[in-house]
């Protein structure tokens, strides 16, 4: 520096200037360097990109299966929970290759919490689901049928992949029940002839043609041909979707049923029907046929196991959505991807809210604890299938308090009634009208109700004030299945749900009401019943012709059985994983 001080100003001049031209001469060699390497970067990409395109299975990174033995391993090793991986094979080869695993993997593999043999069974259910139980087949066969047309066809259109508020985010794809019922597949975008007796066409009756988007490696994983789909689905043919107007036209129909508001064009001199084909798989689908039950009963019993485990696991402090998540959890891990609907969990008050799906709330010293919920099981770990709705309701605190256990008593004496009249020629009216006598006699014996006959309360609507829902419904491929239920009849799969809660919103009212005001035993209601919130039971019940078969019948019902199971509190082992 002493030098540059001593310098004139015309020299200091001279040496800046130096100083610039050799800090400008560095930077415009960075920035050739930098251009070098970003040319080198897209070159590469490209050249990877391409790679990626003419060999998809080596190179893809979104697909499902890891493609080398060293990955595959690294991947097992590292994995607590080995389900089944998923590949273009059909749906056996993929199920087989893992099935064994109990002979070459050691059964600390799996979460403790799981139940090995539940856990073979739905993948043995899923491997047979298109070489042995045939239910698409089976339901084709049934909708055909039931229509007997000649020169026939039906068109289903299958659900589409959405994005959450248009931020290319999707929302996890759940296909529409019926093209499920027709087809098993569980891809958005796709389309689905059936015939119908067609007569001189060429696809004849319960034959089906599916028609699929082609896939795209890149950004879903995918690249299934139609070949591919002809192995992994019941179906008879596949192709891709820009042949469907070909496809059909070819047929020269006669008939095209569809649902109402299906966009696609109809042959010219075909009758387009769109108002019986609803109505006709909706009655197909109000009895289950084998197939369908033994998916049916694996989804209860994971169901039961997950219902379970929450009992044992979440106590008074824990938030409902705690019992959420575990429910969830222990059903993925039993392939159920899915849930029926949201699960309802409501603790305290939000135990009578019906359709409450906040599960917020910290649940309270003592309070109820209300889940209902069901997993669903399709063919595929992939898909939505066939859902079960089952409804337990328990004390917190491990053991009910006397005007808990005396609701929850009363409900299920009504809902044990109902189970057992879930026999052919019975119907939901005649279970519901036993139903409503022994919640008003059960109400009559605490002290709710009052002043009257069991006749002139049930004259009067005092359990609508209690139980302001309906008793059972259809369960299937929907929670609220379609179809006719009455009479039951064997094969039909229903819901038995009393319930008695306690509504500020319709006692208020009823107290000044001359008609029912005289009947309520306000006093008692207000000083120890009105905060308790709800109580409802319910389970999933098959219809058979030797009489009810509860499918989930074997998570505690009673309180003394409810009380039993949460007495094991750490003995599902949840907390060992």
């Amino acid at each position: 520096s002493k030098p540059f001080k001593m310098a004139t100003k015309q020299q200091q001049h001279d040496v800046y200037i130096i100083a610039v031209e050799e800090v400008d001469s560095r930077a415009i060699k960075q920035q050739q360097a930098t251009r070098l390497f970003a040319l080198f970067l897209f070159f590469t990409a490209t050249i990877f990109s391409l790679m990626v395109v003419t060999h998809p299975h080596k190179y893809t990174m979104w697909q499902h299966d890891p493609m080398h033995k060293d990955a595959l391993d690294a991947y097992n090793n590292h994995s607590h929970f080995h389900g089944v991986h998923h590949t273009t094979d059909n749906i056996k080869q993929r199920v087989n290759n893992n099935k064994n695993y109990k002979n070459n993997n050691d059964a600390a593999d799996l979460p403790e919490f799981v139940e090995k043999d539940l856990y073979d069974r739905v993948n043995k259910l899923q491997a047979d689901f298109v070489d042995r139980t045939k239910v698409p087949t089976s339901a084709r066969a049934k909708l055909a049928s039931s229509l007997q047309t000649t020169g026939g066809v039906a068109v289903l259109v299958g659900g589409e992949l959405e994005e959450r508020d248009g931020s290319d985010t999707e929302i996890l794809f759940r296909q529409e029940s019926n093209f499920i019922y027709l087809s098993g597949f569980d891809h958005p975008g796709a389309r689905l002839l059936v015939g119908l007796d067609s007569g001189g066409s060429s696809l004849r009756a319960g034959e089906a043609w599916l028609f699929v988007p082609k896939g795209n490696p890149v950004w879903q994983g995918r690249d299934e041909t139609p070949e591919d789909f002809e192995k992994d689905y019941d179906v008879d043919r596949v192709f891709y979707m820009d042949e469907f107007d070909e496809k059909l036209e070819s047929l020269d129909p006669l008939f095209v049923y569809t649902f109402s508001g299906v966009n696609i064009d109809i042959p010219e001199g075909a009758t387009h029907d769109t108002t019986t084909l609803r109505g006709k798989i909706a009655t197909a689908r109000s009895t289950k046929i084998e197939g369908e039950i033994a998916l049916s009963r694996a989804a209860a019993d994971i169901s039961c196991e997950s219902h379970r485990i929450a009992m044992q696991n979440v106590r008074c402090g824990n938030y409902e959505s705690d019992a959420e998540s575990l429910f969830r959890f222990v059903s993925h891990n039993y392939g159920a991807r899915f849930q029926a609907y949201i699960p309802i969990v409501g603790a305290g008050p939000n135990s009578a809210a019906l359709h409450y799906n906040d599960n917020s709330r910290v649940i309270p010293n003592g309070g109820l604890v209300l889940i209902d919920a069901g997993a669903e099981l399709g063919s595929t770990r992939n898909g939505g299938g066939w859902t079960t709705d089952i409804t337990r309701t328990w004390p917190c605190s491990g053991k009910f308090s006397a005007e808990q256990k005396a609701i929850y008593d009363t409900v299920y004496r009504a809902q044990d009634a109902c189970v057992q009249m879930c026999t052919p020629g019975k119907s939901m009216s005649e279970a519901t009208a036993a139903s409503n006598r022994l919640l008003v006699e059960g109400l009559l014996e605490i002290g709710i109700l009052q002043d009257g006959t069991v006749e002139e309360l049930l004259a009067a609507n005092m359990h609508r004030l209690f139980m302001p829902h309906g008793l059972g419904h259809s369960v299937g491929l929907d929670v609220h299945d379609p179809g006719s239920i009455s009479p039951f009849a064997a094969g039909n799969i229903v819901t038995c749900e009393p319930g008695i809660y306690f509504y500020p919103s319709l006692l208020d009212p009823a107290y000044e009401s001359p008609s029912q005001g005289k009947y309520l035993n306000k006093d008692l209601i207000q000083s120890k019943y009105i905060n308790l919130g709800g109580v409802r039971i319910e389970d999933t019940i098959l219809i058979t012709s030797n009489g009810p078969d509860n499918l989930s019948g074997h998570l505690a019902r009673t309180s003394e059985e409810v009380e039993a199971l949460m007495a094991k509190n750490g003995e599902s082992k949840i907390t060992n994983m």
